[in-house]
């Protein structure tokens, strides 16, 4: 390898290393953000929970008899980690086990996880592109929310599980499987229940709590959907973070290998100085 072709080398090696940088930053903003979102929406779950609670609804709409929808929260962009293949594992052990019991609906959002789940010959129902940003969390949380809603109204859709990762630390990320409906009363701890008032509707009960109930399944998506979007983010930094020091000690290797070179060059010039004096006495 040349002076040049080395000095060339080192150049692309240091852009790289600054892409990499400037991602590792940007995870790590994107990691705050996240949390601030998940914390938000972990609040107002409660707070639906016990609206829910308040209507004392002994019985929920029922969903027995319908096949369950499973849906799959992985990444839209690369350079992620093993995040994707830790959840797509989970993902495809409960898809068999589901199928099993019958029929399934299995709805895949990011498109990570729609080829490699294609290259094991399964093909969901239903895709979403997962979202990229934090702004874009709620858009895609209303598009499934729509999508769900349409199964459910027409009797397509029951039981509702989700399977995503779920933000433990920057260096873990656990994969998880919840169900969102139907929502059993029971898990509704007892600081979330009301005090035993009468409250005043303007809507009919049934109204209400179907009202409810959609509301309580569109806030556990975002809820789950920030808490994926945390996980990736931390497991690109993760990722990044590798490669920050990895192409580090790739320049320092390619500029001891230029000072060598160009300590060689160095020398071939003198010595080829010293050859054209002698030649020329």
């Amino acid at each position: 390898m040349t002076l040049e072709q080395t000095r060339r080398r080192r150049q692309a090696v240091g852009t790289i290393h600054d892409i990499v940088g400037a991602m590792r930053a940007i995870a790590a903003g994107r990691i705050q953000g996240a949390q601030r979102a998940l914390a938000a929406a972990r609040r107002y779950e409660e707070v639906v929970r016990g609206g829910i609670a308040a209507l004392a609804a002994r019985s929920l709409p029922a969903v027995e008899g319908r096949p369950p929808l499973l849906v799959v929260l992985s990444s839209e962009q690369p350079f992620c980690g093993a995040f994707n293949q830790d959840i797509l594992a989970l993902a495809v052990r409960r898809w068999e086990e589901l199928r099993r019991l019958g029929r399934l609906h299995l709805l895949v959002v990011g498109q990570r996880g729609v080829r490699q789940l294609a290259s094991r010959g399964i093909v969901p129902d239903a895709t979403e592109p997962a979202a990229t940003s934090l702004q874009g969390l709620r858009d895609l949380t209303k598009r499934l929310a729509e999508k769900i809603d349409r199964r459910y109204a027409a009797g397509q859709a029951g039981p509702l599980h989700v399977i995503y990762n779920r933000h433990q630390s920057v260096s873990e990320q656990v994969p998880t499987e919840e169900q969102i409906l139907p929502l059993a009363l029971g898990r509704i701890p007892p600081s979330a229940s009301p005090p035993a008032v009468d409250y005043y509707r303007y809507l009919p009960l049934p109204v209400l709590l179907a009202g409810l109930i959609g509301e309580y399944a569109f806030i556990s998506l975002y809820r789950i959907a920030a808490d994926s979007y945390a996980s990736e983010q931390a497991s690109r930094l993760v990722a990044m973070d590798g490669a920050t020091r990895n192409t580090e000690k790739m320049l320092d290797g390619l500029l001891e290998l230029e000072r060598r070179e160009r300590q060689g060059q160095i020398t071939r010039q003198v010595l080829e100085l010293i050859g054209a004096r002698f030649a020329s006495e």
